[in-house]
């Protein structure tokens, strides 16, 4: 499944989470704020609701969790230092980083939910024990979802009465509407 969430969509979030939250170390903070500053970097975040078996993965924690405040991992090494994590993604421009953001109620964050995406790791995991039902319920439940989300952005834009970003949320909305039929899903047709 590919992924949908775009740069600005990561960096109004990360934005709306450092006015909302704070961090346990100011470290995080300053790498956070780095990581809004380039383009190329906000694009290689993978928001995640679990980074077990990510390759490249990091975990932030507000201040009132009683997590560690920061933990950055390449593949087997690990370490609680946002300076080395700072030099990693400098250096390392090609391989996302997943990332995972522990704070109060942040499963029942409507923010939060709009810039998650799969773990394909854990899909990985999910299609070994689950096979491919596992596969079309996730799926259909991610169409689902960006098909509401146009759906609220279109009614937007006849309000707005801009008809190119209607035209081309239209344009989204009815891949979205293909994929969801492509599934048999005998919803698709509502809007």
């Amino acid at each position: 499944m590919e992924q949908t969430v775009s740069i600005s969509e990561k960096r109004a979030f990360l934005k709306w989470f450092l006015r909302r939250f704070e961090l346990k170390s100011r470290e995080c903070v300053w790498l956070l704020n780095y990581i809004l500053s380039v383009d190329h970097t906000v694009n290689l975040l993978r928001f995640v609701d679990n980074v077990v078996d990510c390759p490249r993965a990091m975990i932030v924690s507000e201040k009132h969790t009683p997590d560690p405040p920061f933990i950055y991992r390449v593949r087997n090494v690990v370490t609680e230092q946002p300076e080395k994590a700072f030099h990693d993604l400098r250096l390392n421009t090609d391989e996302p980083v997943y990332i995972r953001l522990i704070f109060p109620d942040a499963s029942r964050s409507a923010e939060y939910a709009a810039v998650l995406e799969e773990n394909p790791y854990e899909r990985a995991d999910l299609e070994r024990r689950f096979g491919e039902e596992a596969e079309r319920v996730l799926n259909r439940a991610c169409y689902l979802f960006q098909k509401n989300r146009l759906s609220e952005e279109i009614d937007r834009a006849l309000d707005a009465r801009d008809q190119d970003r209607f035209r081309a949320l239209s344009s989204e909305w009815r891949s979205v509407q293909e994929k969801l039929r492509a599934l048999g899903d005998s919803d698709s047709e509502n809007r």
